[in-house]
């Protein structure tokens, strides 16, 4: 995957807004994006820049997911469904085939120990 790059890690909140209290206002850092879903879901990347890398504020109610997804690392890639498709062919286990949400594509990947980990790409 050429010109890969770490672009975040995801990390749960309880309390979306106390924690960009923290990162955005003690911190000083910036909104890199931020997504509400209709199912409840709020997600709010943030770095020093405003560009990642960063990190991935998400809050979630609470649903009974399973621990094992709620952590994730992301890798920035060139094109995802290419990514996909080559990790496929490799034996690599795809969670979660590539979709769109805002101007991101997006799919998931599980490395050999069964962590997350998130291909990015922007639009």
């Amino acid at each position: 995957m050429t010109g890969d790059f770490f672009h975040h890690v995801k990390l749960d909140v309880g309390d979306l807004d106390r924690s960009l209290a923290f990162y955005t206002g003690d911190l000083r850092w910036k909104v890199i994006v931020s997504y509400d879903r209709s199912d409840g879901v709020r997600i709010v990347q943030v770095s020093p820049t405003g560009a990642p890398p960063g990190i991935e504020l998400w809050y979630e109610p609470p649903l009974g997911r399973s621990a094992d997804d709620r952590l994730h690392i992301a890798i920035g890639v060139e094109d995802v469904a290419r990514a996909v498709e080559r990790l496929r062919g490799l034996g690599v286990r795809i969670d979660r085939e590539p979709f769109t949400i805002g101007n991101e594509t997006i799919a998931f990947i599980r490395d050999p120990d069964g962590y997350l980990i998130e291909l990015n790409s922007e639009r």
